[in-house]
């Protein structure tokens, strides 16, 4: 009886690699679909006693397969099974498929020169056979590619144990069978992936310019075509319904008009990121000739090692030499872009490495002749492993875990199972991303409001230890809103998890509001001249050693400072346009809460002596104190009888775009300045035990850059 590594399970992805094992050790095993109803039946390669297979799953009702393997045949270049004769082994499977339209998805385009024709290159031997290189076929290719990107994702998802999830493109339904193989409609209609096609107002002779060439090292504009993509969608009626939600939307996008011109390819960059507007993954169409065209030609494509000839195409990296070679690594890194787009930095292995130069190996149980490293053919292992593969890194997964794309119903189950704000379809505001305090010499906080998914220690660009809070639904902790964190510790795993660390690493914070990054952490837990001012602050009560918490906007110019006693503050006046320019706190007269400073207890006196560039903007006794500089234009927040500011929230990017003050009875200033500016963040006093003594400022045309100081 053949064993199945899915039993009656429900997916996410609308094609699944389905693998297993059969006592036959060579031959090939059919998949019928509910009788052929919508889907015809597919043939796949068994070896070693192994297979995989890419199936189609539609919704609405079980897909039950039944499922032949034969000891005979073979399959040719198209996809069709040869000469299969005797049943060797049966079995039979049911997935279920549920579809998640609320998710985001992902619009896979292709754009063209306003002129061009749609042709793409194709090597000499693939158009003797009577392949054609045009629009038709580009788009069928991508809707193919498409589909194997999310298979591959939701296969790792499954193999990790963290439910069967992928990401979702923007789909259309038809009836032809074209994409399957076949030139006939279906009675019954499917969903197969959306291809947008953009026509650029450049020619293709513009687009080829080698000034965009990325490739081309004396190229004068290399970042034109990524930018072209996404002015090309921002102006497009793609975008309209995600600005009405206030998200982002996602394209991967592909240059239809790329060529080799014999030295490097035109028209092609490799690319992914985006604005707060349009998340973008490009690539360009050199390899696409080995794109399979149909789902029949997926297993011969991947074996396919017809060598290719500079002459006619290009060997990206010198790792194209063959058909398949050039599947792999074309396929490959436009998937690696589109990790990218999804919120992935480059990694340690993996998707996000070049680890994609073995991606067929989670389709296939035969690998052919390898013109990279001269390997003749390979067989899968008896366990169902080769011995190198191809996977997303586990720290994109934990990402992509908690991204919007890829939510199941289940995750609404858990309250402690959130989600990256700026993926949502309907986006809340989750509160500030994450801020650090020190507490003490070597151990600092970290808070978030939304909630921590996951910390990442980084040396040389590249994170190389992490720490995951799994929701509570799969046994983890669930998202954290407080973290204490020793440098020591820390340091200890670092060097555990890299042969070449130091004590000079940085740390990414991930949050569902969004990410903290400290370069150089050990600087953030550790008080120096820099992170330490001793003054009265205006105060009127002897010294004090105040910490500087996190700067927010820029470090522009000269610090100055001021000092705030908060349990006299009657009135707050911020003085704003279209930014931040400045905020005044209003005092009573009195002496305070805040106590006269008592014998030292720690060694922060040994550190401090305050920068040259620090001055004090205005004095306390005054009865009024400004942070930044006043405007024409203020709003003011009076506050009632005892209450008290408890934090302040600010909007910030490259300077304070916004603030608005909190207080502890739960009231709040309207956010003054511009309100959809930057990233928001919050400054408090680290735990109940400190309190803010005044603010730390680099103040330009607006306010630059502000922190809070606060002392224990």
């Amino acid at each position: 009886m053949v064993e199945f590594n899915y039993n009656n399970e429900v997916v996410s992805s609308p094609t699944v690699i389905v693998s297993g094992r059969t006592h036959v050790l060579k031959g090939i095993i059919q998949f019928v679909n509910n009788g052929n109803k919508v889907y015809p039946p597919l043939v796949f390669e068994v070896n070693n006693g192994q297979f995989k297979a890419i199936l189609h799953v539609s919704p609405g009702e079980p897909n039950n397969y039944d499922v032949n393997v034969y000891d005979s045949g073979s399959i040719d270049w198209q996809g069709f099974a040869r000469d299969l004769r005797n049943v060797a082994d049966r079995g039979s499977l049911t997935l279920h498929y549920n579809e998640l339209p609320e998710n985001k998805p992902i619009h896979f385009c292709v754009i063209l020169g306003r002129d061009s024709d749609g042709r793409y290159d194709m090597p000499k031997y693939k158009l003797q056979r009577g392949e054609v290189a045009n629009l038709d076929t580009a788009i069928q290719r991508l809707k193919v590619a498409g589909r194997l990107m999310q298979a591959f994702t939701q296969d790792e998802f499954h193999r990790l144990g963290l439910s069967n999830r992928t990401f979702p493109f923007v789909e259309e339904s038809t009836h032809s069978q074209r994409v399957f193989g076949y030139d006939l409609d279906s009675t019954v209609p499917h969903n197969e992936v959306k291809i947008h096609v953009i026509r650029s107002p450049k020619t293709v002779e513009e687009l080829r310019n080698p000034d965009y060439a990325q490739q081309n090292p004396d190229a004068k504009d290399n970042g034109f075509l990524f930018s072209h993509a996404i002015d090309l969608v921002y102006n497009s009626d793609m975008i309209k319904p995600y600005r009405e939600r206030n998200t982002p939307i996602q394209c991967a996008v592909m240059y239809l008009d790329s060529t080799w011109n014999g030295r490097y390819i035109t028209t092609h960059a490799a690319l992914g990121g985006g604005t707060g507007e349009v998340k973008m993954a490009v690539f360009g169409s050199h390899g696409l000739h080995s794109y399979p065209l149909n789902f029949l030609q997926v297993g011969p494509g991947f074996v396919d090692d017809t060598r290719l000839s500079k002459d006619e195409v290009a060997n990206d990296c010198d790792q194209c030499s063959t058909s398949w070679e050039c599947f792999n690594i074309c396929l490959g890194a436009q998937m690696h872009e589109i990790g990218h787009l999804l919120g992935s930095p480059h990694q340690t292995d993996g998707v996000m490495l070049r680890d994609y130069i073995w991606w067929n190996r989670l389709f296939m149980t035969r690998e052919a002749y390898c013109d990279r490293d001269k390997s003749t053919e390979q067989i899968i292992g008896s366990n169902g492993e080769f011995a190198q593969t191809c996977h997303w890194n586990i720290r994109d997964i934990i990402r992509y875990f908690y991204h919007d794309s890829f939510t199941i119903p289940v995750d609404k189950n858990d309250p402690g199972f959130g989600k990256i704000r700026d993926t949502y379809m309907n986006p809340t505001d989750l509160g500030p991303t994450p801020s650090i305090f020190i507490l003490e010499p070597g151990v600092v906080s970290v808070r978030s409001q939304s909630g921590i998914f996951m910390v990442e220690l980084v040396g040389d660009d590249l994170a190389r230890y992490h720490i995951a809070y799994y929701p509570k639904s799969y046994g983890g902790t669930g998202l954290q809103h407080e973290l204490y964190f020793n440098f020591d510790e820390l340091n200890h795993h670092f060097h555990k998890s890299w042969d070449q660390a130091s004590d000079n690493f940085s740390v990414r914070i991930m949050s569902c509001a969004g990410d903290l990054y400290i370069d150089n952490f050990k600087n953030s837990c550790y008080p120096s001249q820099d992170s330490v001012i001793r003054s009265d602050f205006g105060l009127g009560h002897g010294v004090i050693d105040g910490y500087k918490g996190q700067l927010l906007g820029s470090p522009n110019g000269d610090m100055s400072f001021i000092g705030v006693d908060f349990s006299r503050v009657y009135k707050v006046r911020i003085h704003h346009g279209d930014a931040l320019d400045g905020i005044t706190f209003f005092m009573s007269e009195g002496t305070g809460s805040l106590q006269p400073p008592v014998p030292k207890r720690n060694y922060l006196h040994k550190l401090v002596g305050g920068s040259k560039e620090q001055k004090v903007m205005s004095n306390v006794a005054s009865g009024e104190v400004t942070v930044g500089q006043r405007s024409g234009h203020s709003t003011d927040f009076d506050l009632q009888s005892g209450e008290r500011i408890s934090k302040l929230h600010f909007r910030s990017g490259q300077w304070i775009d916004a603030v608005q003050v909190e207080t502890d009875r739960g009231r709040t200033s309207p956010m003054c300045g511009n309100a959809n500016g930057g990233l928001l963040a919050t400054l408090a006093a680290p735990t109940p035990l400190h309190q803010i003594i005044g603010f730390y400022a680099y103040v330009g045309q607006w306010l630059d850059g502000i922190g809070v100081i606060y002392t224990s």
